[in-house]
């Protein structure tokens, strides 16, 4: 077995190279869960356990499919950032906060960076959730719960549009 070494080695950037075209279907893909949930929900005809119903079985995949999401997004921009000198710091605007200690009120603006950090360092993530009982849907806001290596606790609150938003802006840059 042979090592391929390009011969154009050196005079690009180095590292992995996202495809943008996939990551952007990723953030539609993300902003689609959040953005057609409340149709979803109307469209319920029976509680659960009181019969079938396979718009709620459709429905039931959102919190999976948006932490698949987050995760790969997030590891997909930190890879963009590491490789592009940490460029979110020139074009991003915040999407988020933080309090990075649940003992201190204490909140601060959560940078694109930031909140892909947080987000895949989560020890754990909740859903905003606005309706009851059938018509519960989900709002685009996800509060990310964590510990710093310190051990304090912290919460940062993502707003998903924005995140998209700085996101795509970032990916439209590189």
């Amino acid at each position: 077995m042979a090592e391929f070494i390009n011969p154009q080695e050196g005079f690009f950037k180095e590292g992995y190279f996202p495809n943008v075209g996939n990551t952007m279907l990723e953030v539609y893909r993300l902003l689609t869960i959040f953005l057609a949930s409340k149709n979803f929900a109307s469209l319920l005809t029976n509680y659960p356990g009181e019969g079938f119903d396979p718009i709620y079985k459709v429905q039931e995949v959102e919190e999976d499919e948006i932490t698949r999401l987050l995760l790969t997004l997030s590891i997909t921009a930190r890879v963009i950032d590491d490789r592009e000198n940490l460029i979110f710091k020139n074009i991003s605007s915040p999407c988020g906060t933080l309090q990075a200690n649940l003992d201190n009120e204490t909140v601060i603006q959560l940078n694109l960076r930031e909140a892909c950090n947080k987000i895949i360092h989560a020890k754990k993530i909740h859903f905003d959730v606005e309706g009851r009982d059938m018509l519960a849907y989900l709002n685009p806001f996800i509060y990310i719960y964590g510990e710093s290596s310190n051990g304090r606790a912290w919460k940062a609150t993502l707003d998903i549009i924005t995140f998209a938003k700085e996101y795509s802006l970032v990916l439209s840059k590189v």
